[in-house]
């Protein structure tokens, strides 16, 4: 038995007598499968953000790609310290405008 064998021992488990590597490649496919039936436009946002967030935005019914990226944008923009109206991370002030 190697090292990985009792991890999937589930005999539903579509990974069951897999190798570690052979589980990770398959877990991989299934998931470019997932990315590769999305349009352009929104793969384009599931390389900038990833499929778990852009998913759960598509899944609630959300599908254009502008409103998706807006939602994205504004809760990081909300919730990110180096983002957002009140950074001031990448604004030019008086301090830094000389240098």
């Amino acid at each position: 038995m190697g090292k990985w064998s009792g991890l999937h021992a589930d005999s539903n488990s579509p990974y069951r007598g897999l190798s570690h590597q052979e589980m990770v490649d398959a877990k991989r496919a299934k998931r470019m499968s997932q990315i590769d039936e999305f349009d352009p436009a929104i793969r384009s946002l599931i390389h900038e953000y990833g499929l778990t967030v852009v998913k759960s935005i598509y899944d609630l019914g959300v599908t254009k790609p502008s409103q998706i990226k807006h939602i994205v944008e504004t809760v990081l923009n909300e919730f990110s310290p180096t983002r957002g109206a009140y950074s001031v991370q990448g604004k030019r002030s008086s301090m830094n405008k000389g240098m």
